[in-house]
């Protein structure tokens, strides 16, 4: 995740800007006041306490009421983890109003992100970690259609796994992560995979002890920590049960 640029501004009556496409992500969050948002599915209101999200190469136009316009905050982002975190608050693309929570507590991030983004000394970590602050004052919405939803739910789920198969992960943790029942989850991992979350887990720690051990040097035993397994025996077991021949083997046969 990369925070591209943030800033804060009290706009003057009616003031827009668009329509325009952006490259990259961005969240303008409503501290006071209200306004409009066109994209290509419609016209939304959009009032204090509520943000609004444009799209990478999404045309928009927004303005700020004639009467009441809005002050606002915004942050620009962009990173593989982006679509996947942003299924939890706009799981429904073509509405890209969402909910907040304790606006002053969310405006006090933003003066400390935009002090810490625009200082000469930028430190990374606490840009990201106001980033993340802000982005928790956000309500998590479902109200959208399931096929939108389950997307969003097997992504967050396969982020988690990619990121945490080397640890003694249960698919309990990975429920909780995603914030649904094991139940469903098992539903969501046998429609979109075709496999139950077990089976995927076990595929992908197979699947990458198998890189390790064409591209790497390191031990069978090393190997097999790594990837998640309790020991290089019940490692070296499961393996020749799927590949029909030991890590070993398979090493001396697909080495680069």
């Amino acid at each position: 995740m990369k925070v591209l640029y943030c800033g804060r501004e009290e706009c003057e009556r009616g003031h827009f800007f668009g329509p325009a496409v952006r490259t990259h992500y961005l969240i303008h969050f409503v501290l006071e006041g209200k306004g409009i948002i066109k994209t290509e599915d419609g016209v939304f209101d959009v009032k204090k306490g509520e943000a609004f999200l444009i799209r990478p190469e999404e045309v928009t136009y927004y303005q700020a009421d004639r009467e009441e316009p809005w002050n606002y905050a915004w942050i620009a982002f962009d990173g593989e983890e982006a679509g996947v975190m942003l299924q939890q608050y706009y799981p429904d693309s073509h509405n890209p109003v969402c909910a907040m929570g304790e606006i002053d507590q969310i405006a006090g991030y933003f003066t400390e992100l935009i002090k810490s983004f625009g200082s000469a000394r930028e430190n990374k970590e606490r840009v990201l970690g106001y980033f993340y602050l802000i982005m928790a004052g956000l309500i998590r919405t479902g109200k959208s259609g399931g096929l939108v939803d389950e997307e969003g739910y097997y992504k967050r789920a396969v982020f988690f796994i990619s990121h945490n198969y080397s640890y003694p992960i249960q698919i309990q943790e990975i429920a909780d992560y995603v914030g649904i029942d094991r139940t469903y989850l098992y539903r969501i991992f046998m429609k979109q995979s075709g496999r139950s979350p077990k089976q995927y887990l076990s595929g992908y720690r197979l699947n990458e002890a198998k890189i390790m051990l064409r591209n790497t040097k390191y031990r069978i035993t090393e190997i097999a920590y790594s990837c998640g397994y309790h020991d290089s025996s019940s490692f070296c077991k499961h393996f020749q049960k799927e590949m029909q021949m030991r890590p070993a083997e398979y090493r001396k046969k697909n080495s680069i």
